[in-house]
């Protein structure tokens, strides 16, 4: 794949959209509203509930307008990234106790890593957590593997579980307790250095991706699966390449926010939930900056999903209780403030069915970026899908190698 064409083709589709990406749409509201072209909100307030879960699913039905579907059609195309193909398929003992996502991960993880890394001897996994894929892998390829971690407590599990499930042929397993940083390590360092090393990080939490990327410029084979990229922080992660440099986005901590949304398809009962889970909270924004204008945004919290399914009133007096904060308002009052402001919640659950599409774009430019630093480092890289969605949202792999 050719990242450089494919990350200046999406930041050229991404950037003149960017005061809808880069926004959060509640915390603005309404002035983030008026960012969405008319006809893309009169097309969306035209929907029916069938209609509206298509949008959520990224399909346009009816006849949606042209800017609209002609962004949609590129993006998709330029997000599109190849599937591994394989499986490695574990036995019930070695899937006893995981679940089915862990399991998942671990079968596909075995499956790229077969191929290509025959000329690897040793390993490292960077939060490995209880040492389930470094097992498997110094089972299946006879490595030697150094599993890298700050809670002792998985790993004392992890010792517990190599004991319990013991190799017949022995086990070259090592728990390090410690947190890989970019300073320099002495300890953990040179475990990254060589070409007959494997550095492997599974869902590194923000910046220790790149942590990851920086400390394996010696080692023969990489392979990170990135996360959490809310917690990134710019201009100092991203970007990283320097053609990435060249084509910046003005990446915000909302738009980094929107690049960790989940895309599985929902069910009818999870799609509805959704609906009701938006409708309150924007219904409690909105009776809040009513109620108490000069607290400014006002943050609901997470609330029980029981909450949820119970009355506006209920749910509000609940946040209120909360946040220290004092209505005189009855039931009955709350509850017709609910309903009288349902067209402008809609408008705002609209809103962020249009903003969600662009998710999938802005975490495939984190990725292309990190693609081409590696490439600028001199490895051979690849971009490549996989994790099922539903099991595993965060399912994009890179693949870096030496070549030689």
């Amino acid at each position: 794949m050719d990242f450089q064409a494919r990350l200046e083709a999406l930041t050229h589709q991404l950037r003149p959209w960017a005061p809808l990406w880069s926004r959060s749409i509640l915390q603005g509201w309404p002035e983030s509203g008026a960012a969405y072209p008319k006809e893309w909100l009169a097309y969306a307030r035209s929907l029916d509930d069938p209609g509206e879960r298509r949008l959520d699913r990224g399909e346009l039905v009816g006849e949606p307008p042209p800017s609209l579907a002609a962004l949609l059609d590129a993006l998709e195309e330029l997000t599109a990234l190849p599937w591994h193909q394989g499986r490695h398929a574990l036995t019930v003992t070695q899937t006893q106790g995981l679940s089915a996502k862990k399991a998942h991960e671990l079968e596909q993880v075995l499956a790229l890593l077969a191929p290509r890394t025959r000329s690897i001897r040793l390993a490292v996994d960077i939060g490995g957590g209880m040492g389930h894929l470094s097992r498997l892998c110094s089972r299946t390829f006879g490595w030697t593997f150094h599993s890298i971690d700050r809670d002792a407590a998985l790993q004392d599990k992890g010792r517990r579980w190599l004991t319990r499930t013991h190799s017949a042929h022995g086990d070259t397993l090592c728990f390090i307790q410690a947190s890989v940083e970019d300073s320099l390590q002495p300890q953990v360092d040179p475990l990254f250095s060589g070409r007959d090393r494997a550095s492997i990080g599974l869902h590194t939490c923000g910046p220790l991706a790149l942590t990851q990327l920086r400390k394996s410029q010696g080692a023969g084979f990489i392979l990170n699966i990135g996360c959490c990229y809310d917690k990134l922080e710019v201009p100092r992660d991203h970007p990283v390449s320097r053609f990435g440099s060249a084509h910046p986005l003005p990446f915000t901590p909302h738009a980094l926010a929107l690049t960790t949304r989940g895309r599985q398809h929902k069910t009818d009962e999870e799609f509805a939930r959704m609906k009701r889970v938006y409708a309150w909270r924007f219904s409690f924004h909105l009776l809040a900056r009513q109620l108490f204008p000069e607290r400014g945004f006002v943050r609901a919290g997470d609330s029980p999903r029981a909450r949820y399914a119970g009355s506006f009133a209920d749910y509000a007096l609940d946040r209120l209780e909360r946040l220290g904060l004092h209505s005189n308002m009855t039931n009955a009052q709350l509850d017709a403030f609910e309903v009288s402001v349902r067209a402008e919640t809609r408008d705002l659950l609209l809103c962020h069915l249009l903003r969600d599409r662009f998710a999938r774009a802005l975490e495939v430019v984190l990725l292309l970026d990190r693609a081409l630093l590696m490439e600028e480092l001199g490895f051979q890289v690849e971009l490549l899908q996989l994790f099922e969605p539903s099991l595993s949202p965060r399912n994009l792999a890179l693949v870096a190698s030496r070549g030689d």
